[in-house]
C-alpha cells in the first residue's frame, strides 16, 4: 500500500507517527508526501485545546476530501476522547489512545472485509504501556525516545489525564533496547518524551528506578550517543539522582523545560498544580548554580479562570524574575469535563491581551538569554538545510537555533560556529 502518516500535537505523537510509519515501510508498504497519493492515511489526532479538537477535524475531513477511496486510521486523544464525534468525519478505522499495537491488523482486516472498525476504551483510565510494532526510526537527525505514557495529576485545566489514561511507564529493558537500536542506527541526539516522563518508573520500580536512573543507564551503555535531552518536567519530579546526572554527564544537555502555567501562588492552587512559586524558584536556582548556562524554558496559560490583574501582574513579573529562556504561551481553553470550566471565565478579549503581552515578554527574555553567548564559540548540530537560502540550520547544547551558509553535506554534523547577530536564526 502506499501510505501517508499525519501527526498534530505533541512530541509523543511525533514519535508514535514514526513508529507506526517505520512498521509499514518493514512490512512492504510505500510511504508518499502527499494524501491524494496515499491508499492508506493514518492520521494521529490532539486535544490538549479546542483549537486542537478543531484542526483534528478538518484534517480528518480534508484528507477523506482528497483521497476518497483510501483507508483512513484515526488514533489518539482527539479520537479517544470525542469517538461519537469522530465517527461522523469518515474515518474507516477509528482507535484511541490505546490498540495502537493493534492498527497494523486492523488496517488488514478492512482491506479483506471493508467493515469499519472502531476500538475506543472510551475514557478509560486503566491502561498497560503498549510497546508499537517498530522502533521509531526517522529521517531527522534527532531521534525521540518514548518511555513513558499517561498522567496522574488531574489539574484542573487538562483533559490529558482522562484522555491520556493512568501514568504507565515502559521497561527499562524496552527503552535500553530501543535507545541502542537507535544509536547504533546512527542518532546522535535522543530526546527523552512522555506525557509525564518525570513520573517515569513509578508504577514499575518505585522510588528504586526512575528517570535519573534510566538517563544514566542511557548514557553509560551508549558512550557514543553525543546528546541526550528531556522534554517537558514538573519541578516536582527532578529527583537528586536527576541533578547528580546532569553534573556528571555532559551529554545530558544544559536545557530544560520546566512546566510553569502560572506565576501567581492563589492561580496554581485552583489550578491545582502541585508547587508554590517559592519552591518552583528554589529548583531554578539550584539548576543555574550547578549549570550557569542552562536554558531553562516553560509554559505560561493566559486568563485562567477568576484570574484577576493582580494576579496576572504576579504571573509577569515571576516570568521575568526566573529568567526564562522562552515561554510557551497559552491563552486558557474550556475543555469540558475539567473542573475549571465551571470556575468565572476570563473575557477574551482580556485573555487576548494577556497573551499578546507573555509573548511579548518572551521575546524580550530570550533576546537577553542569546545576547549572553553572543561573542562565544559553541558546538552545533546540524539538523537542516534550506536549499533556496543556503543555510544549514542546528541548536547549540543549550538549545540555541543557529544558521551557517552551507551545503546540504551540513546535515546530521556537529561544528563550532562564532553565536553572534549573523548566526543566531531565532
Amino acid at each position: 500500500m502506499k501510505f501517508f502518516v499525519f501527526s498534530l500535537g505533541c512530541k509523543v505523537n511525533s514519535y508514535e507517527k514514526d513508529a507506526i510509519k517505520e512498521a509499514l515501510i518493514q512490512r512492504g508498504d510505500e510511504e508518499v508526501s502527499k494524501p491524494e497519493e496515499a491508499s492508506l492515511i493514518v492520521v494521529n489526532t490532539c486535544s490538549v485545546t479546542a483549537t486542537s479538537d478543531q484542526k483534528s477535524r478538518q484534517h480528518i475531513r480534508k484528507f477523506r476530501r482528497l483521497s476518497p477511496e483510501a483507508t483512513i486510521a484515526v488514533m489518539g486523544c482527539y479520537s479517544e476522547g470525542h469517538l461519537s464525534e469522530a465517527e461522523t468525519l469518515g474515518a474507516d478505522i477509528i482507535i484511541g489512545t490505546s490498540k495502537r499495537d493493534k492498527l497494523l491488523s486492523y488496517i488488514d482486516d478492512f482491506q479483506k472485509n471493508h467493515k469499519k472498525i472502531v476500538d475506543v476504551s472510551y475514557l478509560s483510565r486503566k491502561k498497560i504501556y503498549e510497546e508499537l510494532p517498530s522502533s521509531a526510526f526517522t529521517n531527522n537527525a534527532r531521534a525521540y525516545l518514548k518511555i513513558q505514557d499517561g498522567c496522574d495529576k488531574f489539574c484542573s485545566y487538562c483533559l490529558i489525564p482522562f484522555v491520556r489514561g493512568n501514568s504507565r511507564s515502559r521497561t527499562k529493558e524496552d527503552a535500553l533496547k530501543e535507545a541502542k537500536a537507535l544509536v547504533e542506527k546512527g542518532y546522535q541526539e535522543l530526546v527523552l518524551t512522555g506525557i509525564e516522563v518525570g513520573f517515569y518508573g513509578l508504577d514499575l520500580y518505585g522510588k528504586e528506578y526512575g528517570l535519573g536512573e534510566l538517563v544514566e543507564d542511557i548514557i553509560k551503555e551508549n558512550p557514543t550517543l553525543k546528546r541526550l535531552r528531556l522534554s517537558s518536567i514538573d519541578i516536582s519530579e527532578i529527583s537528586d539522582k536527576l541533578f547528580e546526572d546532569f553534573k556528571n554527564y555532559p551529554s545530558l544537555m544544559p536545557h530544560l523545560h520546566l512546566s510553569l502555567q502560572s506565576g501567581s501562588d492563589s492561580v496554581l492552587k485552583r489550578m491545582k498544580r502541585n508547587y508554590t512559586t517559592a519552591e518552583y524558584f528554589e529548583k531554578v536556582c539550584m539548576l543555574r548554580d550547578m549549570c550557569p548556562d542552562i536554558a531553562i524554558t516553560t509554559d505560561i496559560i493566559a486568563g485562567f479562570p477568576e484570574e484577576t490583574e493582580e494576579e496576572w501582574k504576579e504571573t509577569m513579573d515571576f516570568a521575568k524574575k526566573c529568567a526564562f529562556a522562552e515561554i510557551h504561551c497559552f491563552a486558557y481553553s474550556p475543555r469540558k469535563g475539567t473542573a475549571a470550566i465551571k470556575m468565572k471565565q476570563v473575557d477574551s478579549a482580556t485573555k487576548d491581551r494577556r497573551s499578546h503581552e507573555l509573548l511579548a515578554l518572551s521575546r524580550e527574555l530570550r533576546d537577553e538569554y542569546e545576547h549572553k553567548f553572543f561573542g562565544q564559540e559553541m558546538e552545533v548540530f546540524f539538523e537542516d538545510y534550506d536549499e533556496k537560502k543556503g543555510y544549514a540550520y542546528g541548536h547549540t547544547k543549550n538549545y540555541l537555533l543557529v544558521k551557517k551558509k552551507s551545503d546540504k553535506k551540513k546535515k546530521k554534523t556537529f561544528d563550532s560556529v562564532l553565536y553572534d547577530e549573523n548566526s543566531r536564526a531565532d
